[in-house]
């Protein structure tokens, strides 16, 4: 890898390196990136004929627009730096690498030199070694990830909000936040622990906060992308409002299994038999589960509209102070509640959704009757459900 240009981005405080490499040694740093990053593996199927043909017009020499990549590692780039030391950050961070801007375009490489390994070909050597300009932001923050996504696919298939935010907080899969660990659906992995969420649901619960909306929508409308991002920007000043975001609800959920007391849903002593399943047989399984984090995120998104509260932190000292008179009669009536959701809902999930909006705007609104009251939450909650179904 040669640097050819240095420009820094200050409307993203990075510095972006214009890169000529060649076919094949973009092969080999690509399988880091796709490897390391599950959510950068999905191919656009309906353009395999486009696909095809770029592969052809690479084997013939065409030359590509340059894919752009970004490097999110906490040390800025130096004044001083060589170019030398630059491609040795890559390099040695690869694995951190997400594609911004040309995954299909690295998906019709891999292809084409895969093929060329394949075969025995007598022009491998020359098309491996053709030239491929890359571009690399280096030092960029995940807004600045996001901002650079949203603006350099707006011409192509769009990307949903909540996809591009799968990618960027990605790394915390593996580091953790806090004692919080994220599976994922590729582990199989359920979480029956406390601290334990699927990556899926925590992201379906911050684009929910982000949205002001609680149902769970892949919305793949630039404007629409575009009003999360600005939210995003807006909030996410001197931290990281995702972390932010997890740390608080998993606060939440630690102080429901505190209070809750070992509670277990008992259908056995019930005056009233449920229509169907429980929603969940404890306080962990209850806010495990994604309506639970999507009307939590939803929620908090209203309140700090309304001016309630400036951003998720400020209800930590509000979930110290929750409050339950009696865990066992309070928990059952949840079921209760949640299972006559079921009578009347055309979609369960998102009657579901709705009920933990309103239980969790009663919670933390110190103007509600609900306030830090998880029976009244329940029962105001309840009541708001039927008024807006009805």
């Amino acid at each position: 890898m040669i640097v050819k240009d240095k420009m820094y981005d200050n409307r993203i405080d990075s510095l972006n390196l214009l890169i000529e490499t060649t076919l094949e040694e973009y092969f080999s740093l690509s399988k880091d990136i796709l490897d390391k990053n599950e959510f950068q593996r999905r191919r656009v199927k309906s353009s395999s004929s486009v696909y095809s043909l770029l592969k052809n017009d690479l084997r013939a020499g065409c030359v590509i627009p340059p894919i752009v990549l970004a490097l999110s590692i906490a040390a800025k780039p130096k004044q001083d730096e060589t170019d030398e030391d630059l491609v040795s950050t890559i390099n040695q961070h690869k694995e951190k690498l997400i594609i911004l801007d040309g995954l299909q375009r690295t998906y019709t490489i891999r292809d084409l030199v895969n093929e060329l390994n394949e075969r025995s070909d007598p022009e491998k050597d020359n098309i491996l070694k053709r030239k491929l300009r890359v571009e690399v932001y280096i030092g960029i923050n995940k807004l600045g990830i996001l901002y650079r996504m949203l603006t350099l696919n707006t011409g192509q298939t769009p990307m949903s909000s909540r996809h591009q935010i799968e990618i960027i907080y990605s790394d915390y899969i593996q580091n953790g936040i806090e004692g919080i660990t994220l599976l994922t659906e590729v582990d199989g992995d359920t979480p029956n622990k406390t601290g334990e969420y699927k990556f899926r649901d925590i992201i379906e619960g911050f684009t929910s906060y982000l949205d002001r909306d609680y149902l769970t929508i892949d919305r793949t409308d630039i404007l629409d992308n575009i009003k999360s991002l600005e939210k995003l920007a807006t909030e996410n000043q001197d931290n990281d409002l995702f972390s932010e975001f997890l740390i608080v609800y998993d606060k939440f959920v630690r102080k429901m299994i505190a209070i809750s007391e070992g509670w277990e849903f008992d259908e056995e002593n019930l005056e009233q038999k449920l229509i169907g399943q429980p929603f969940a047989k404890n306080a962990l399984k209850i806010f495990n589960k994604s309506q639970v984090m999507t009307g939590f995120g939803s929620a908090l998104g209203k309140l700090v509209d309304f001016g309630a509260i400036k951003n998720p932190s400020d209800i930590k000292d509000k979930i110290e102070a929750l409050t339950i008179v009696n865990a066992n009669t309070t928990l059952t009536n949840l079921i209760l509640r949640l299972d006559s959701i079921r009578v009347v809902a055309k979609k369960i999930g998102n009657d579901q959704r709705l009920f933990f909006h309103f239980f969790f705007r009663e919670l933390f609104d110190k103007k509600s009757d609900g306030y830090l009251s998880i029976d009244n939450s329940i029962i105001e909650a309840f009541q708001q459900y039927e008024r807006k179904t009805k």
